[in-house]
């Protein structure tokens, strides 16, 4: 799976194969322009010692307020910095400690959503969420059909399970794709028996 990831976000060349963006090689789009387009949310999550509006904006004073909150309401974080008595200038504390782990990763998932990416990539981005944090980004995740492509990248099933499509790896193979509902329905299939 990093590999896989690696090869998306381009930090690795694929030595064989090609991979294609609307049938064109991604090798074809410049890297400024492809990272410009990709959001990335990894498990591990970096915030600075600073306020909720400026760990969502990180470092890019060219994002405007009415972005930073229409990314936070995507990110279904809105409500809860607009309950703080600072709002959005609340600081959260070296590595956001002043916060639960759900609602640091719907920080950094505003973050990625203030510019705009018509690519997400979420690699086990709900790993080490309690179930209720977990379904709090199942809702960005649905807040966000229609509007960008999300890649998600996950062990658990009730992170995957309301995805268009399913695709199962097993030692750098691809072993089964397909609706997860109907994979469900198959009682041979690996989905079902995971």
């Amino acid at each position: 799976k990093t590999t896989l990831v690696d090869l998306i976000l381009r930090l690795l060349e694929p030595s064989r194969g090609n991979i294609l963006l609307d049938g064109t090689q991604i090798s074809q789009i410049s890297k400024p322009e492809w990272y410009r387009n990709i959001g990335y949310v990894s498990q591990d999550l970096f915030l600075m010692n600073d306020t909720i509006g400026s760990n969502i904006k990180f470092y890019d004073e060219s994002i405007s307020e009415e972005t930073v909150i229409a990314a936070a309401k995507l990110a279904n974080i809105h409500e809860f910095i607009t309950a703080l008595p600072e709002g959005y200038q609340t600081a959260i504390g070296e590595r956001g400690v002043r916060l639960s782990m759900g609602q640091r990763q719907r920080i950094v998932i505003a973050r990625v959503l203030a510019r705009n990416p018509q690519l997400l990539i979420l690699d086990e981005a709900t790993s080490a969420l309690d179930n209720e944090s977990e379904a709090k980004v199942q809702e960005v995740i649905q807040n966000l059909r229609g509007r960008v492509t999300v890649i998600i990248i996950a062990h658990r099933l009730s992170t995957v399970v309301s995805c268009d499509r399913v695709i199962a790896l097993t030692d750098g193979a691809v072993i089964e794709e397909g609706i997860p509902q109907r994979l469900l329905e198959d009682k041979t299939s690996y989905f079902y028996r995971v």
